[in-house]
């Protein structure tokens, strides 16, 4: 039985939240429908982290990226964190900064191409963006960046 796009999602920020949790992380999700923010994630010194978590039980997240964030002053998370399940025996995580991000999903929607954020913000404004596993490999399991951006000491 698949999930349906609420419970997968959900089920994302929980899975999320426990793997930061696992690393010794304080994370919290928010609720509500008009939230500003997925995850939150707290260091020992009390810097946060602001974490977006997309959900998929396929090879393609939806972004919607530049259609949320057509600037790169607007304010945005600090953190992507892309959970993938397929089936419930095989679940991956991809984390990325919003930088990182930014530069798969322009990877994504123009392949080759050298454009500004506002440019590719301004290309893509009617479609919604996606980014597919297969580009992020190199994000896969890459829970240290958000340890090294609260300050988590090393165990």
């Amino acid at each position: 039985m698949a999930l349906n796009k609420y419970h997968l999602s959900l089920a994302g920020e929980y899975r999320v939240a426990s793997e930061l949790l696992k690393r010794d992380i304080f994370a919290t999700i928010t609720f509500g429908n008009a939230k500003g923010a997925d995850i939150y994630a707290i260091g020992p010194t009390r810097r946060s982290a602001i974490i977006e978590v997309k959900s998929s039980n396929s090879s393609k997240f939806v972004t919607g990226f530049y259609q949320k964030y057509r600037d790169e002053i607007r304010d945005h998370p600090h953190f992507w964190v892309l959970y993938s399940m397929t089936d419930p025996d095989n679940e991956e995580f991809y984390v990325l900064s919003h930088a990182e991000m930014a530069k798969a999903q322009g990877a994504r929607n123009f392949p080759g191409k050298t454009m500004t954020y506002e440019e590719h913000a301004m290309a893509v404004a009617k479609g919604v963006d996606n980014v597919l596993a297969k580009d992020l490999q190199k994000y896969k399991a890459a829970w240290s960046k958000i340890g090294r951006y609260l300050k988590i000491p090393q165990q």
